[in-house]
């Protein structure tokens, strides 16, 4: 599943995050691109404390992309 966040600020990308990962099964992934490059580092903090698996992480010159083994 994919997600783009882009044009929302913190708390939303978290939010859509946490929500996009209730709507999935344990083991698939969740993709998450954005533009707030501060929302990577909270969804990889919120992720990570729920037991989840960041696979991949990138901040580029554009924004952000994180991909989430659930």
């Amino acid at each position: 599943m994919e997600i783009d966040v882009t044009g929302t600020v913190c708390p939303m990308p978290v939010l859509k995050t946490k929500k996009s990962l209730d709507s999935i099964n344990f083991g698939e992934e969740l993709t998450v691109t954005g533009d707030y490059k501060p929302a990577l580092q909270n969804i990889r903090r919120f992720v990570e404390e729920r037991g989840h698996t960041v696979v991949f992480a990138e901040e580029n010159s554009k924004g952000f992309k994180i991909v989430i083994k659930k």
